[in-house]
C-alpha cells in the first residue's frame, strides 16, 4: 500500500504536489482492491456470492482504467473540476460496491472500500482547496 510516509520527498509537496500523491494513492488502492476482488471471483464458485462481487468489479474497472488516471492528467493540467469528479467516482464506486452486498452477508471489501473511499475524500477536500485558490 503506498503512503506518504513511503515516499520521502513527500515532505516538501506543495499543494497541488499533496493532491497528485493523494490521487495516486487512491489509485494504487482501487487497483489492489480489483485485482483483490478478481481473485475472490475466480475462488468463489457459487452464483450468490460471485454476482455482488461482479458488480464491485465492474464498478472498480472505470475508476481503475480511466477515471483516476483522467482525473490525475487533469489535476496535472489544473483542471481541478474534472480531478474533484473523477475522483470522486472512486468513492462513489467504493460505496456503490460495498452497498450491493445482500444485507445479511458481510461484505469481504468492506475496510478495503473504506479505504479508498476515505482516500479520495481526502484528495477531493485537497482539490477543493486548489480550486478555490485558482
Amino acid at each position: 500500500m503506498l503512503s506518504l510516509k513511503s515516499d520521502p520527498q513527500s515532505l516538501n509537496l506543495d499543494l497541488k504536489g499533496l493532491a497528485t500523491e493523494m490521487a495516486n494513492m487512491v489509485l494504487s488502492n482501487a487497483s489492489d482492491n480489483l485485482d483483490y476482488i478478481q481473485g475472490l471471483i475466480k475462488q468463489n464458485k457459487d452464483p450468490e456470492k460471485q454476482r455482488p462481487l461482479a458488480y464491485c468489479a465492474e464498478a472498480y474497472i472505470p475508476v481503475v482504467k480511466y477515471n483516476l488516471p483522467q482525473a490525475i492528467e487533469a489535476l496535472s493540467n489544473g483542471h481541478y473540476g474534472f480531478a474533484n469528479y473523477g475522483i470522486s467516482d472512486a468513492a462513489n464506486g467504493a460505496d456503490a460496491c460495498e452497498k450491493n452486498f445482500p444485507c445479511c452477508n458481510t461484505s469481504p471489501l468492506t475496510e478495503r472500500n473504506k479505504l479508498v473511499h476515505n482516500l479520495s475524500e481526502i484528495a477531493v477536500a485537497i482539490i477543493n482547496v486548489l480550486w478555490k485558490k485558482g
